[in-house]
């Protein structure tokens, strides 16, 4: 399988270039961050994405689903090996932080279960204790689909240092560990915020991170490619 985690920043910046990206590297999943939702018509304009890159938006976003900042894409072929989606909402804790200058962002995780394998995109909170919430609810959604069969793909605002990698490492561990290869800012991407973590029966591929020209012009993020995931036979007890 070969999996493309993507903030798109609204499809604001370079929608054309974000589409080519996505032809580019030829995805089987598509864990998108920063979905259209605020925009009129943002929900169309995400399976529009799909349509127009071969693809099939199984969640598109934005509060109706639950997955408010999140959305999934797959790609044709696998659409029918679709069990079941899920937007989750995560907790909207604001009234704890003290030093607003913004109206906080509504975050959730978008989830598709292909049977083999369950990918779930998420996109964590700038406030540290907002994310330290969110992993504990995350942590818990992998309990539920059983963590060995799990990926968790997204923008964790944070850089592998910190502790919402740390709490998710419990059952996944960072495709990327030991990279000191950047995703943010583009174009000099002096941090890596975005990350690849899987489940123990979850085996094989690299995480690189898409440096094409399409994708110095699509997002204020780089993408990240995650090419032959296999999944390994599941563990006992």
């Amino acid at each position: 399988m070969r999996l493309l985690s993507y903030n798109v920043k609204s499809l604001q910046i370079d929608a054309d270039a974000v589409r080519r990206v996505i032809v580019e590297t030829s995805p089987d999943v598509v864990a998108v961050q920063e979905a259209t939702r605020y925009l009129t018509g943002g929900r169309r304009r995400m399976r529009r994405l799909a349509a127009e890159t071969g693809m099939v938006c199984v969640i598109p976003g934005g509060s109706p689903f639950g997955a408010y900042t999140t959305a999934l894409l797959v790609s044709a072929e696998l659409a029918p090996t679709v069990v079941g989606t899920r937007g989750r909402p995560l907790s909207w804790r604001w009234w704890r932080r003290r030093d607003l200058v913004a109206w906080p962002t509504r975050r959730g995780c978008a989830v598709v279960d292909l049977g083999d394998v369950v990918v779930i995109s998420v996109h964590l909170g700038l406030d540290a204790r907002e994310r330290a919430d969110h992993c504990d609810e995350i942590n818990a959604l992998l309990e539920r689909y059983g963590p060995h069969r799990c990926i968790v793909a997204g923008d964790l605002n944070e850089t592998p240092d910190g502790p919402s990698w740390a709490a998710l490492g419990r059952h996944l561990r960072d495709m990327a560990a030991g990279s000191t290869e950047g995703t943010f800012p583009v174009p000099t991407a002096r941090r890596r915020i975005d990350g690849v973590l899987v489940g123990s029966a979850i085996a094989g591929g690299e995480v690189r991170v898409v440096r094409s020209d399409a994708a110095l012009r699509g997002s204020d993020h780089f993408p990240l490619l995650c090419a032959d995931l296999q999944v390994g036979p599941v563990p006992r007890g």
